[in-house]
């Protein structure tokens, strides 16, 4: 079964943890992510190319519920996750 990441890189689907301690999150995480990051909120915009998933951005904060983004910052991270997406388009 793919880990939560996968599946939220594979939907494309701008995705934001707020308490990764839920059981229905927590059994979806990676072991290497429990070991080693195991932030408690957590955003993840994927990055796609024709639909096929090549990366994403990821951002987290230590305190749960602790990433209060508001539509504006939301919005300038959609900005930069659609230029990244243009600049490894350009690139080949």
């Amino acid at each position: 079964m793919p880990d939560l990441f996968a599946v939220i890189c594979n939907k494309g689907a701008d995705t934001m943890i707020d308490d990764s301690s839920e059981a229905r999150i927590m059994q979806n995480l990676p072991e290497w992510y429990r070991r080693a990051v195991n932030a408690p909120t957590f955003l993840v915009l994927p990055l796609q190319n024709k639909g096929v998933p090549f990366g994403m951005i990821y951002a987290d904060k230590s305190i749960r519920g602790g990433m209060d983004l508001n539509d504006k910052q939301l919005a300038m991270l959609r900005t930069l996750r659609n230029q990244a997406v243009m600049a490894f388009r350009q690139s080949r």
